[in-house]
């Protein structure tokens, strides 16, 4: 389902989750700060809303929220490097935004040293624990990742996946200990 099909079914909740922070930016008058406000919307989803496709759509809102400012924020001449906001994903499908990804670098894979089998298992993990959000995981692991230097395959990824859950292999448990860690620290 896409963005905009997912906006329309939680139109509602999504404007009503919305207007107070919309509120506090159409106050504030720095473009950067107005980003922030929108951060820590997206934050206080993330901890309060359980279920996941709204939870994911209200965050994809926020995110094209934040695109329109900066897109304003470079009209009036600042730079990349001034921005303090950095997206992990791009989640408007506009002409614009399209347009805008096509002149994009290509992003250095990382060199993941562990199995592909650990990394699947760890990125299932971070996205249940609301740590990772993405609703195209394995895509973007495909696109962000190296497994011992070989090249992903989103296909394979989700098998991989399937294969694990029904061994419940040790790494796990470690893994799972360390997300625990990650997220004694952001308390």
């Amino acid at each position: 389902m896409s963005f905009q099909e997912r906006y329309e079914k939680h139109k509602n909740f999504i404007q009503e989750r919305w207007l107070p922070f919309s509120v506090k930016v159409m106050l504030e008058e720095d473009l950067k700060n107005k980003i922030s406000i929108i951060r820590e919307a997206q934050k206080q989803a993330a901890k309060e809303i359980q279920d996941i496709e709204v939870q994911s759509t209200f965050i994809e809102f926020l995110e094209n929220e934040i695109l329109n400012i900066q897109n304003k924020l470079s009209k009036n001449g600042y730079t990349k490097a001034q921005m303090t906001v950095q997206r992990n994903e791009t989640l408007n499908t506009d002409e614009s935004t399209q347009k805008a990804q096509n002149t994009w670098k290509p992003v250095e894979k990382i060199n993941w040293k562990g199995t592909e089998t650990q990394l699947v298992l760890l990125v299932d993990l971070l996205t249940q624990e609301a740590l990772l959000k993405s609703d195209r995981k394995w895509k973007t692991i495909e696109e962000h990742f190296l497994v011992q230097g070989k090249p992903t395959r989103s296909k394979n990824l989700s098998q991989s996946l399937e294969n694990t859950l029904a061994g419940k292999t040790k790494d796990e448990k470690t893994l799972k200990e360390i997300i625990s860690e990650v997220k004694k620290l952001e308390d």
